[in-house]
């Protein structure tokens, strides 16, 4: 079964694009493109999990979380300031 994402944020922060698409399971997919070189990050706690791709500096990454809280990190991992995270979370249809 193929997941089914809707777009629940659309904006410019920090000189880029942030698309914030969610699942119907409650999954939250962030694209975007990335400002440094990153070698990524993948971990779970309990039932928390962020991905974040390896990628370089100008290139489109891809992370997913599994919970709004896990987004928040999702965000801090690809180098958008606190104040970004807080406005994209509280927007968050």
């Amino acid at each position: 079964m193929t997941a089914s994402w809707k777009t629940v944020y659309e904006g410019q922060h920090e000189g880029r694009s942030i698309t914030v698409r969610e699942s119907g399971d409650g999954t939250f997919k962030v694209l975007t493109k990335q400002n440094v070189h990153d070698e990524g990050i993948a971990y779970q706690d309990g039932r928390t999990f962020v991905h974040v791709s390896p990628s370089s500096a100008g290139e489109q990454v891809e992370s997913e979380a599994n919970s709004r809280e896990s987004l928040e990190e999702a965000l801090k991992e690809l180098h958008f300031s606190a104040e970004t995270v807080s406005h994209i979370c509280d927007r968050l249809h």
